[in-house]
């Protein structure tokens, strides 16, 4: 499981994040929803070890991965906002180069981002949809026990949008946690969990009694 305590992250004189704590268990989909600029994209890089918080702890299963780095590579796949693959280099390089290879599910990711015609193209070449398909495939690398989505179906049309939600759902059904930040109403009616991102602080949901008209008025 996510165990996060009292995370902190300052800018300058700017408090992006305040003790900010939440868990999440496996079989989980946590969605973090909030206005562009509220520190959504900062905590996600805190999870995945990108950007070292000035507080709090961090555990997976466990381990703490701020004193441990190994652990970050260990247990979590990082999608985030920008483009993280080598333009110059194919899709089945970027592939090799994530490890996404030697994974027993590999020939099963190939299958469901729908890159296996795709394998000796390079990244330049493709779509802004198709790169954010090769990256969540790429974050898949090792088979994580936890996948963190900065805004994952970004230029992604529909079909791609049900593929991946439909992928998503398989994922957790094999006890995968998925904590992801996303505008889009339907993964926010479909997660388990929703928590807002208001003045730095997180506060769960009550998504059952809540519609999403009333969730995007509280942000």
């Amino acid at each position: 499981m996510i165990e996060v305590s009292d995370i902190k992250k300052r800018y300058g004189k700017k408090q992006v994040l305040s003790d900010i704590s939440f868990q999440a268990n496996c079989g989980e989909c946590v969605v973090i929803v909030g206005r562009n600029g509220c520190g959504k994209t900062t905590l996600m890089q805190i999870l995945a070890g990108v950007v070292k918080p000035d507080g709090g702890g961090i555990r997976y299963f466990g381990n703490d991965p701020v004193k441990q780095k190994k652990h970050f590579r260990e247990f979590c796949g990082y999608v985030p906002q920008e483009n993280p693959l080598i333009e110059e280099l194919t899709v089945k390089d970027n592939l090799k180069l994530w490890g996404a290879d030697r994974g027993e599910e590999y020939a099963r990711v190939l299958e469901v981002f729908q890159l296996q015609d795709l394998m000796k193209t390079e990244v330049s070449k493709l779509s802004g949809g198709m790169k954010r398909r090769l990256s969540i495939a790429c974050a898949l690398a090792g088979w994580p026990p936890i996948l963190l989505l900065d805004e994952p179906v970004t230029a992604l049309d529909l079909y791609y949008k049900e593929s991946i939600e439909k992928w998503l759902e398989e994922y957790k059904s094999m006890n995968g946690i998925v904590v992801m930040t996303t505008h889009d109403e339907k993964e926010i009616m479909d997660c388990d969990r929703c928590l807002l991102m208001k003045d730095g602080k997180l506060k769960e949901l009550d998504k059952a009694s809540l519609s999403i008209q009333q969730i995007k008025q509280m942000m």
